[in-house]
């Protein structure tokens, strides 16, 4: 079993934010947060991240939340039924 990893979830969180071209200006203001708070994720300063933000995450990067926690190593999110999306 895998151990969750603040430092790899904030290394993939900058990854997919660099894939999906978006500066931590432009995430911040999709998520409502500072871009200072999201510099704290992606360099693992902050030692938790709730469930919700995960999942906001992903559905602003296209991501799997599997891939940001460390559990797969493949970024792609699965399909989402119709009207499933937040």
């Amino acid at each position: 079993m895998k151990l969750f990893s603040m430092y790899l979830f904030g290394q993939r969180l900058r990854q997919c934010r660099a894939t999906a071209r978006l500066t931590q200006e432009a995430l911040a203001a999709r998520l409502g947060v500072s871009q200072g708070w999201l510099s704290e994720l992606e360099t693992a300063c902050q030692r938790t991240v709730q469930a919700d933000t995960v999942v906001r995450l992903c559905w602003a990067l296209e991501c799997s939340a599997d891939y940001l926690l460390g559990l797969s190593d493949d970024p792609r999110r699965a399909a989402v039924p119709a009207g499933g999306a937040p």
